[in-house]
């Protein structure tokens, strides 16, 4: 979970051209769990030009086969319209034309189109960048800052813990060398009383410890 406690008011303006981050899988990663809402509509504007980028390709490549077929229909009924003086040839050569003009049109208007998306696109996808950053960083900023209090308290139970190891083995130390006396003193026998009374059993186990 991640706290944004810092507020930056405005990103910072981001000149370097970078790949187009909504078709990165890593961008999108960064963001697995949910995107602010600023970066969502900055990506749902790009990727509807990216669409709108895409249809005009189609779009002129349709238009551009569509010209070429009826420039090869005009050729087709020029001889029938010019010599033999054909109404239906001349009628189809005029009709023709005038889809060409109209195709040209619409031509013209996907290339001017097509002229400008990559600025547009390029715009975009850098205010997206500066907004990606800021969000990272603001997250890193509290990551930052659990990382740095978690170190504090593993470092602080490592020394606690160092100081209870110490602890045990002075406390095992003074055990081992009481029981040691004891049982020199005397014997096994009533040792054996003696830790099942006190110590609940034998205390081979704790020797061994």
């Amino acid at each position: 979970m991640f706290i944004r406690k810092q507020k930056i008011d405005k990103p910072i303006k981001i000149d370097k051209k970078v790949h187009l981050l909504t078709l990165d899988s890593r961008w999108h990663e960064l963001f697995e769990n949910k995107k602010p809402r600023k970066i969502s509509e900055l990506e749902k504007k790009l990727n509807k030009l990216l669409g709108e980028q895409g249809q005009l390709t189609n779009d002129l490549k349709e238009y551009s086969l569509l010209k070429k077929k009826m420039m090869a229909d005009i050729v087709d009924n020029m001889k029938e319209a010019i010599e033999d003086e054909d109404d239906k040839a001349i009628n189809e050569m005029t009709k023709s034309k005038k889809y060409i003009n109209d195709i040209k049109t619409k031509l013209e208007k996907i290339e001017d189109r097509m002229g400008v998306l990559p600025e547009e696109l390029e715009k975009l996808n850098k205010e997206l960048l500066a907004y990606s950053m800021q969000d990272c960083y603001m997250r890193m900023y509290s990551n930052k800052k659990e990382l740095d209090e978690l170190e504090n308290w593993i470092e602080k139970v490592r020394q606690e813990l160092k100081e209870k190891v110490i602890k045990k083995n002075e406390v095992k130390e003074e055990y081992d060398k009481i029981y040691s006396y004891m049982h020199d003193l005397v014997g096994y026998e009533i040792i054996e009383m003696y830790d099942k009374k006190y110590l609940g059993g034998s205390n081979d186990k704790r020797n061994r410890e």
